[in-house]
């Protein structure tokens, strides 16, 4: 190499987000992803391609290992661990709630999302009780907590996955959800992402 000879520019690779199809998880990450203007590449597969896969990668076995992002050298699996990578990495700010009444409405509705609504749901039942609640909640409000948090990722993902299920009459009737979610689909640039990747 000569002297004034240029050297390549260090090429740096999106993120790789490899998610489940219909999983809820996998969108979750996916829109926080979206939301805080992430650039990824998205890699969907079906639970045991991807089973296999996560298991070859980081030698694990009889664990949840999806969703996945894969950055560099680095690897981590599983919504928790996602979530709260995407929520730190990049520029923009992350989604986390300065207000204490604020950060515990947000977890209330997450938990509420977990241990209430989709239990119900995947035994057959409707949900009624928590989506009566969430209706109410939203009354005058434009997000879930009054200000866009981690509950409006969570519950948007739930949903998405209902109408993706063709079951949107589980959440169809009520008013202030439907609109919430409306909106949603506007402020989440990838809400209904078809392709491979997530712009910036």
């Amino acid at each position: 190499m000569g002297l004034f000879s240029k050297s390549k520019p260090k090429v740096s690779a999106s993120p790789k987000l490899k998610c489940m199809l219909g999983d809820t998880a996998s969108y979750k990450c996916l829109f926080l992803a979206s939301y805080r203007k992430i650039p990824i590449e998205i890699e969907w597969d079906e639970p045991s391609v991807l089973d296999d896969k996560m298991s070859e990668s980081l030698h694990m076995s009889n664990l949840n290992r999806f969703p996945c992002i894969e950055d560099g050298d680095f690897t981590v699996c599983g919504e928790s661990a996602v979530m709260t990578y995407l929520n730190i990495k990049g520029r923009e700010p992350t989604v986390h709630p300065r207000k204490a009444r604020v950060l515990a409405m947000q977890q209330y509705w997450i938990q509420v999302l977990k241990t209430k609504f989709m239990p119900q749901v995947d035994s057959g039942d409707q949900g009624a009780t928590a989506l009566e609640a969430l209706d109410k909640a939203l009354i005058g409000q434009k997000y879930i907590t009054g200000e866009f948090s981690l509950a409006d990722i969570h519950w948007a993902a739930a949903l998405k996955v209902l109408e993706d299920s063709s079951k949107t009459s589980i959440f169809s009737k009520y008013k202030n959800i439907t609109d919430w979610l409306a909106k949603m689909k506007t402020e989440i640039p990838d809400f209904d992402v078809k392709n491979q990747k997530v712009a910036a």
